[in-house]
């Protein structure tokens, strides 16, 4: 799915519905369009094929499967290193944040203490994302 360039699409592996809304709308005030949400590790995996998102937040507690099983299907597709992956869930030892690495995370977030660095790492993404596209705005 192409979103304007200005923008970047953003897909949530979440299974909280307080947290899906939280970023929703959190990002409807920045340049950040959720293209798709998924609550288990198998439908994520197929939408994030289908949809291309430029980045996927994933949470590693899910309804069905884990944050794991996402990594473990969508990182080894990736072109370009795109989608972005990014981990944000409340399970932020080191033991979990190496496993996600290891698996293709790009980023590891605490929801608890590290959710703050997330608006500007997408920043950061975006223009990223806009380089690549040949959009300087």
């Amino acid at each position: 799915m192409q979103v304007p360039a200005k923008e970047i699409g953003v897909y949530l592996v979440e299974d909280s519905p307080i947290m899906v809304k939280l970023l929703e709308e959190l990002f409807r005030t920045e340049a950040i369009r959720v293209v798709g949400h998924a609550t288990g590790a198998r439908t994520a995996v197929l939408e994030i094929d289908a949809l291309r998102p430029d980045v996927v937040i994933i949470d590693l507690a899910l309804e069905q499967g884990t944050g794991f099983d996402v990594l473990r299907g969508t990182a080894p597709r990736r072109a370009g290193g795109r989608p972005a992956l990014i981990m944000l869930s409340n399970y932020a030892s080191p033991p979990y944040r190496e496993a996600a690495r290891q698996l293709g995370a790009d980023y590891f977030l605490d929801k608890n203490s590290e959710i703050i660095q997330l608006f500007p790492l997408l920043e950061s993404i975006a223009k990223e994302t806009r380089k690549r596209n040949g959009s300087h705005r």
